[in-house]
């Protein structure tokens, strides 16, 4: 899974280890299983499931692209009523 570590890193991460609070020492075991959860979950499904979301996102877009005219006519036909009141 992980690299060995040579004695010498080891000591270094035991001895900062060490010197932490209770509180702080929880979060840096959270951190380390995040890293761990992280490594696990990335698997091909994952991967593919990242590739199709640009795709799924551009769904629906299609649908307004006469939107800006629309508006545009709209507009016009509420200044031609305002003219006329």
């Amino acid at each position: 899974m992980g690299q060995i570590l040579d004695e010498h890193r080891e000591q270094k991460i035991i001895e900062r280890l060490r010197r932490l609070p209770p509180q702080q020492l929880d979060e840096v075991i959270q951190f380390i299983d995040s890293i761990a959860e992280r490594r696990r979950s990335s698997t091909p499904a994952t991967e593919l499931a990242d590739l199709k979301r640009p795709i799924l996102e551009l769904r629906g877009r299609g649908k307004g692209e006469q939107l800006v005219e629309r508006l545009l006519q709209s507009r016009r036909e509420d200044r031609r009523y305002d003219e006329r009141t």
